[in-house]
């Protein structure tokens, strides 16, 4: 049933107009981006059942919900596969088993995806039984491990919800070593790393997550989120990306500044993943943000998408909240 149906007139204008904005394209000329949004010669426009698979790799806590429902905008339901890992090992992360999963299942629904997202480590495009190309987002290394502390805390559901109460602050958490999140979780998601234990992260991880990130098309930033999504447009030449945020942490505003104690603990026990985003955001700069043309994209995006946004929440809300909220105008 289309978006408003039953709802009378008022609704049948929303509907309307959600049908123009989803129509929009944006008027930019296509860069595509071999690596990371190196300029190389525009590819023609293909079917996405011709060009390669899109492996998002979406490390938790840095805007990844929001980005998954952008990018499924540009696929058919039967070309999306999310990545899951039913089992975690004591002691490590579930996203560690994520590629294993991936690759127990047939060769025909691992040949079908054109887009295949998740939580997981770098590998999965080893058992892509067709070319494939990975986009993803690093978050600020301080910012990431605060996040990642404050959803273990708040949702019930988490695998380590229940010790985390065990440890108020921070810094007892940190170094309670329950969770590798908050040792270089970065880093050792990009070098592809599923077995070392915490606190025994090595520079050649860090040299090895760096190589790896040279590969993608597209390694944007959550800080530079829409940078980020015009350097992917740019890439793949896709034409209907839209988004409104999701699974925005609702304590974030009020938080007090972290504690020097705080601070210092976060960044010992993440200093690869200091050093590996200041080198993403450095190259994301020189290879995506200064390219001739880039700014004005992405003013466009930022108009078009300001546009969709008041319909955009209508298909992020429940459908009762939505219907009511139809009713009311």
């Amino acid at each position: 049933m289309p978006l408003g149906s039953g709802f009378g007139r008022k609704a049948t204008r929303i509907t309307v107009e959600r049908q123009e904005l989803l129509d929009l394209r944006p008027e930019v000329p296509v860069l595509a981006s071999g690596r990371c949004g190196s300029p190389v010669p525009a590819r023609s426009v293909m079917s996405t059942t011709e060009r390669p698979t899109v492996i998002f790799l979406h490390v938790g806590k840095t805007a990844g919900a929001t980005m998954r429902r952008a990018l499924r905008r540009q696929f058919g339901r039967n070309e999306v596969v999310e990545v899951k890992a039913p089992t975690v090992q004591p002691g490590r992360l579930r996203r560690d088993g994520a590629v294993a999963w991936f690759a127990s299942l047939p060769e025909a629904e691992r040949a079908r995806a054109r887009l295949i997202m998740g939580h997981m480590t770098y590998g999965l495009h080893e058992a892509v039984p067709r070319p494939s190309e990975y986009v993803t987002l690093l978050r600020e290394p301080v910012a990431l491990v605060r996040s990642q502390y404050g959803h273990v805390r708040r949702h019930e559901g988490h695998l380590l919800h229940r010790e985390a109460q065990d440890h108020a602050d921070l810094v007892s958490y940190i170094e309670s070593g329950l969770s590798l999140e908050m040792d270089n979780s970065q880093t050792r998601a990009f070098a592809g790393d599923t077995t070392t234990p915490f606190g025994a992260c090595t520079r050649a991880m860090l040299d090895r997550a760096k190589a790896n990130l040279e590969g993608f098309t597209v390694a944007g930033l959550t800080e530079r989120f829409d940078e980020s999504i015009v350097a992917m447009i740019r890439a793949f030449d896709w034409k209907r990306v839209r988004y409104v945020v999701t699974n925005v942490d609702p304590t974030r505003s009020a938080r007090a500044p972290l504690t020097d104690a705080e601070l210092s603990t976060v960044r010992e026990h993440n200093a690869l993943d200091l050093e590996l985003y200041a080198w993403a955001s450095e190259r994301f700069q020189r290879l995506v943000v200064d390219v001739p043309g880039f700014a004005d994209d992405v003013e466009s995006f930022r108009e078009r998408n300001r546009r969709y946004r008041p319909i955009g929440r209508l298909a992020t809300m429940p459908r009762k909240a939505s219907a009511a909220l139809l009713r009311s105008r």
